[in-house]
């Protein structure tokens, strides 16, 4: 029998904003780059104040929704960045989904941040819904760009933020 010993090196790619943040994944190595260059990506999915992107969001797979380790931050991330870039075939530039990620980065850290849950009504039922990040100052913008997104299918009668109606719309009648 031969006995040797054997070195084994690897390498780690780490955050420079958020150092517990690191993976020897060199696939992944782009994704943290890309969030140092973007601090606020860090703090959006380490925290609770996004409702569309942060700690928690069903934006996430349920295993990394609520997860602190580098893997779980690491995934929130990549899907924001995946977002962001359109690097899916569903996400187009102008998508309102695109269009919630990149305003809940540029916004992050605007004073009076927060998220919402934004639900159509018609005379009857709940119809589309989305959770949105805004500010007071955008309040109106955020509200506008759901309401050009709802279903036109169904005659909006309301729009509610966590269930408060913050809109509603004359009926047509015929």
């Amino acid at each position: 029998m031969k006995t040797f010993e054997q070195t084994i090196t690897r390498t780690v790619y780490q955050s420079e904003v958020l150092v517990r943040v690191q993976t020897t994944n060199p696939i992944l190595a782009p994704i943290i780059q890309w969030a140092d260059e973007h601090p606020s990506v860090w703090q959006v999915v380490t925290t609770k104040r996004s409702k569309a992107f942060g700690l928690g969001s069903d934006q996430y797979l349920g295993c990394v929704q609520h997860s602190m380790d580098s893997d779980g931050i690491l995934e929130r991330v990549r899907h924001i960045n995946d977002v962001v870039e359109c690097k899916q075939p569903c996400y187009t530039p102008d998508s309102i989904f695109v269009w919630r990620a990149q305003f809940t980065l540029a916004h992050y850290n605007d004073k009076g941040f927060k998220g919402g849950f934004f639900q159509q009504h018609d005379a009857d039922y709940p119809r589309s819904c989305l959770t949105l990040d805004y500010t007071p100052e955008t309040y109106e913008e955020v509200l506008n760009r759901f309401c050009a997104w709802m279903d036109t299918c169904y005659e909006t009668h309301r729009v509610t933020i966590n269930s408060k109606t913050v809109r509603t719309f004359p009926r047509e009648d015929v």
